[in-house]
């Protein structure tokens, strides 16, 4: 069992392990909640405890991060898996392009998750899978696993990461860096999800920054950054300003007709910087373009 410790100093001592898990561990409600339910969820010096009892200094206050409920649920299926990070709480992969993240009707078994739960089987982890941010199946790149909820909590709060992407796109934005804000909505009217120009009550704000790192046959390749996390948010918001990713014949129909194109969206999240959620240490990963994008980018 994987737990978090404090060790209790003098100016903590006579305080209630309720306020240490508010105030010093920053738990959630929900997961204190969750804490006291379970025998041994909060320890003090190796001995069930009470969220009322008080603390003396020296002492070792533990509370239980594991909680491999969800991931039981999910269907162990080998796969290759290419591991950038791993340690007891975080999990950084690679996706590929063609994989979905998470099991869905139709991916019930072949999902990135699938994988990431063989992974824990096979290395004797009893870890729960919690995604922090999906990519569309078609994108390819790094995606981080939070393994319990206590990390997913904290690397989910506003700024406490930032994701880059790069992009192949169609055509050079006459500005080579800019913000694109425009509000989004879905739009299903075709009988698929995607997405258009939100003007109704419905409509969401979104803010997308990409820069232009150079220029190849029919296109430029960008750096993007998102402000927001909408649907296709990236791939929408390109093909609004006049240049779709290549390949992505959901926002540009025209494509399909073109043999040069890769065979999806060239979209590929390439680095991610983030703070560890119990550490604090600075991290920072990168995943080098895949196969396909990097072919096409040398196609001058």
């Amino acid at each position: 069992m994987h737990y978090l410790e404090l060790f209790i100093q003098q100016e903590l001592e006579n305080q209630e392990i309720k306020k240490l898990l508010y105030e010093e561990l920053h738990l959630s409600t929900r997961k204190i909640r969750m804490l006291k339910q379970n025998p041994r969820g909060i320890l003090l010096d190796g001995l069930p405890a009470g969220v009322r009892q008080q603390v003396k200094t020296g002492q070792r206050l533990q509370v239980l991060l594991e909680d491999s409920s969800l991931t039981e649920r999910i269907i162990p299926i080998k796969m290759a898996l290419e591991i950038l990070y791993e340690d007891e709480d975080l999990l950084l992969v690679n996706k590929p392009s063609g994989l979905v993240c998470h099991p869905s009707r139709g991916h019930l078994t072949d999902s990135l998750c699938n994988g990431i739960a063989a992974h824990f089987q096979d290395t004797g982890q009893s870890s729960a899978i919690h995604l922090l941010g999906r990519l569309d199946k078609d994108t390819s790149g790094i995606v981080a696993i939070a393994k319990n909820k206590v990390a997913a909590e904290r690397m989910n709060k506003k700024d406490s990461y930032e994701k880059e992407y790069l992009a192949l796109v169609k055509g050079v934005p006459e500005k080579k860096e800019g913000d694109i804000l425009i509000p989004m909505e879905e739009d299903r009217s075709e009988g698929y999800l995607k997405m258009r120009t939100g003007k109704s009550e419905k409509a969401r704000p979104a803010v997308t920054h990409y820069t232009v790192l150079e220029t190849i046959a029919g296109g430029c390749l960008c750096r993007v950054t998102i402000g927001t996390g909408r649907t296709h948010q990236i791939r929408f918001h390109m093909a609004a300003i006049g240049h779709p990713l290549l390949g992505d014949s959901l926002y540009n129909p025209a494509c399909r007709k073109e043999q040069s194109q890769p065979a999806r969206a060239a979209l590929h999240a390439f680095r991610l910087r983030f703070l560890h959620p119990f550490t604090g240490e600075k991290m920072d990963f990168t995943a080098d373009l895949p196969e396909d994008m990097e072919k096409r980018r040398q196609a001058l």
